[in-house]
């Protein structure tokens, strides 16, 4: 596993954030708002320091208190700031580092239902105060809700988070922790149709990691949207923290928003979360693992896709489909696991998984061959091919 100074570097770099830093999109101008259970150390931990001095915090709130005060409680909120913000010994700890703050407690020890009305009340907030993208690295789950209210209908948060997308704001979620346990879907409002909903991926591997909630919605909608490294290294007290979680990936897709957004500034919250979706790693496949991948802020800038080039060949019989890999696509040594899903016809991801190419041929998916079963769509470093399924008669 990697060290800590090797995990730092490579939270940002995974999503190639250098490229929009050295352009100087940095998040200047661009207001996040966060909303958390607190933000203590923030006016002293070095990773904010840039923050602070640069009067980047424009205003505070604390929902719970009715107060202005949100520099104590929890350090969970500090955290998320600074995989927005950080810097740490002249080293990207976060991906805007210019953003501008609005930060708001609106989540205490308990979780009842009045947070998500705290969280509405931040939301009108924000947007009176020109908040451009929230970052929300909470969510509500089995305390309150079954996974059939997973649908981005049913919760006061999701409902409030799809009213801010439709004020202007991009609303950027973490997706949950709860992928390793009996719950295993995604929260709310992580289930709202206009949020961008942001998995994890292990540094180690690449792919989802362990605790990284599942998707679809209940209304078997994409979730997540994007993934990113939910193993980092953030602020607590007097400097950096090795922590994991969806709460840490989420902001780094909120700070990539930030520099996204800076770029081109006539875009609307929805334009934004497709053309983050598109720079995606994965697209145009995806998965209920990692949504469309790690966006990419080169690939932000300079769209390029490789599709159905015939770079991997297929060939069915009634039980399998066996792919060919072309020979200059495998780099030995790496992790290298192709993706793969088959839709049926309404879209719907029928399985998806990852398998292991070590070779040019015999790589093999299993299919019903029940003419549910439309599309097969494979994913290899960096090329995506489609295959149309064939219902075959079993004699």
């Amino acid at each position: 596993s990697y060290s800590q100074s090797e995990i730092l570097r490579r939270q940002t770099e995974s999503l190639n954030i250098a490229e929009f830093h050295k352009l100087g999109f940095t998040g200047k101008g661009i207001r996040v708002a966060i909303f958390d259970a607190g933000f203590p150390n923030t006016e002293t931990n070095p990773a904010l320091e840039h923050v602070i001095a640069n009067k980047r915090i424009i205003a505070t709130n604390d929902f719970i208190k009715n107060r202005t005060d949100v520099f104590k409680y929890n350090m969970h909120g500090t955290a998320v700031l600074s995989c927005v913000a950080g810097i740490y010994n002249g080293k990207p700890v976060g991906t805007a580092p210019d953003a501008e703050f609005l930060l708001a407690r609106t989540e205490s020890v308990g979780e009842t239902i009045a947070e998500e009305e705290h969280w509405l009340a931040a939301a009108e907030w924000a947007d009176k105060m020109g908040a451009h993208i929230i970052n929300s690295s909470l969510g509500y789950t089995y305390h309150r809700y079954f996974p059939s209210q997973m649908n981005g209908e049913y919760s006061l948060i999701s409902h409030a988070a799809n009213m801010a997308v439709k004020k202007g704001i991009l609303v950027v979620s973490s997706m949950g922790n709860d992928g390793d346990t009996d719950w295993k879907y995604l929260s709310t409002p992580a289930d709202a149709d206009s949020v961008l909903s942001v998995g994890a991926i292990n540094p180690n591997t690449g792919y989802r990691s362990s605790f990284s909630s599942y998707g679809p919605t209940a209304d078997n909608r994409i979730k997540p949207n994007v993934t990113a490294q939910g193993h980092v290294m953030a602020a607590e007290k007097g400097g950096l923290v090795g922590i994991s979680g969806t709460s840490f990936s989420s902001p780094l897709v909120a700070g990539f928003a930030a520099c996204a957004l800076q770029s081109n500034r006539k875009l609307s919250a929805v334009e934004l979360k497709n053309l983050i979706e598109k720079s995606g790693s994965l697209y145009p496949y995806f998965d209920y693992a990692h949504g469309f991948g790690v966006p990419n802020a080169k690939k932000f800038l300079k769209p390029e896709l490789k599709t159905n080039t015939g770079a991997i060949k297929f060939e069915q019989t009634s039980e399998f489909i066996y792919l060919t890999v072309e020979k200059k696509l495998i780099k030995y040594g790496d992790n290298n696991y192709l993706y793969f899903h088959i839709e049926n016809n309404n879209g719907f991801l029928l399985k998806y998984g990852l398998v292991k190419v070590e070779q040019e041929n015999s790589h093999s998916v299993r299919i019903e061959n029940n003419g549910n079963e439309k599309i097969l769509r494979v994913h290899f470093n960096g090329y995506t091919e489609e295959y149309s399924i064939k219902e075959m008669v079993n004699y």
